[in-house]
């Protein structure tokens, strides 16, 4: 009786650990959120290009249309703390295209006035076509200074922003970290050397990209709207 329960304890352990999970996709519906943050709310450049990829597909490029949300010192999202999840309403955000920034990598600017923290992009929904067929997709970024990526309100990566599972308060200050300054839309940018973002001797130049493959499976729960929660979730082991 007790190897069938320490048996039983491992089964339950494999199934439930971070590294094995799998982010749910759905046909149609997928919700992408990014968020990066400065070095200080000082900083003279930020934001976070990325490119989404499944089959071979490009989900999710520059240029996608986005809702954003811009934190200063005097406009946080006080009190808000499910901005990244598949029910959050972003309405009242701002309506732009990816990506969101200044002084960098940016298409739709935003002010730059020596006060400014993190930045939130809500992707428009996105179809998977095959996703019945998807076993995994490919996430590409091109940031200044760090960033989280989260789909259908799944932590899939983040890099240069900390070591624990926790979303960083909007004035989260990352160590610096420069994107390739190419002004979007542009191609070139993917071009970029990739960084080598795991373990502790981490390779993680200015100038370069992340590339991130993940496992994903198909849930058609994952895009219910608010109260229901998707079957399969968790988050897969981050990115550093």
């Amino acid at each position: 009786m007790r190897f069938f329960a320490v048996a039983c304890l491992l089964v339950v352990l494999f199934i439930a650990s971070p590294s094995f999970a799998q982010i749910p996709i759905a046909e149609r519906g997928n919700l992408l959120v990014t968020a990066s943050y400065n070095t200080d709310l000082g900083s003279s450049d930020q934001g976070v290009a990325v490119q989404l990829e499944a089959n071979g597909a490009i989900l999710v490029d520059e240029g996608h249309d986005v809702r954003y949300f811009f934190n200063q010192s005097g406009n946080n999202l006080a009190g808000v703390s499910d901005w990244m999840t598949m029910r959050y309403d972003d309405s009242a955000w701002e309506v732009g295209v990816s990506a969101v920034g200044y002084n960098c990598i940016e298409i739709t600017t935003v002010p730059d006035d020596n006060d400014q923290g993190a930045i939130f992009s809500r992707y428009d929904r996105f179809d998977i076509s095959g996703a019945a067929s998807v076993t995994s997709m490919t996430i590409r970024a091109d940031y200044d200074d760090s960033f989280i990526a989260w789909l259908n309100g799944i932590e899939i990566v983040r890099a240069n922003i900390g070591s624990d599972d926790a979303v960083p308060e909007w004035n989260y200050f990352a160590v610096s970290h420069e994107s390739t300054n190419l002004l979007g839309p542009d191609p070139a940018r993917w071009n970029a050397p990739v960084s080598n973002l795991f373990g502790a001797g981490d390779d993680n130049p200015s100038g370069s990209i992340v590339e991130f493959t993940f496992d994903v499976l198909l849930d058609p729960a994952a895009v219910q709207p608010a109260g229901k929660l998707p079957i399969l979730w968790g988050s897969i082991k981050n990115v550093r």
